[in-house]
């Protein structure tokens, strides 16, 4: 769990090198991730030190998703929902490419939905 890069320079193994704690772990493969510096916004990290991960981050108020991100088999990030309004979809989805996200947003498919929901009514 760090920035782009960290996951194959070695300095996420150790706990200090990590710049995101787990706040809530949903099932085994999805896990609510917060900074450690609250005083920095809200956003996932581009990398992912387990394959095929997927972290969501929640709003400040913590009354709602802020966005979710999928993470492939190399760590890196795929795609990343976001709950806000963007261009007239809301909620939408960003494929991700390089070192950041397309600027073109995605209605969420089916699936995104579903997994958007799910997370949504924990309680």
């Amino acid at each position: 769990m760090g920035s782009n890069g960290a996951f194959s320079s070695g300095v996420l193994n150790s706990e200090a090198g990590r710049k995101y704690a787990t706040v809530f772990q949903i099932d085994e493969n999805t896990l609510v991730l917060e900074q450690k510096d609250r005083r920095k916004g809200i956003k996932l990290p581009e990398e992912s030190h387990t394959p095929n991960r997927y972290y969501v981050a929640f709003r400040k108020d913590g009354k709602d998703v802020k966005s979710i991100a999928k993470y492939g088999a190399d760590g890196k990030k795929i795609w990343e929902i976001h709950t806000n309004e963007h261009n007239g979809i809301k909620p939408h989805f960003h494929y991700w490419k390089g070192n950041g996200q397309e600027e073109q947003g995605h209605p969420l498919t089916p699936e995104m939905r579903d997994l958007l929901n799910r997370i949504r009514n924990l309680k």
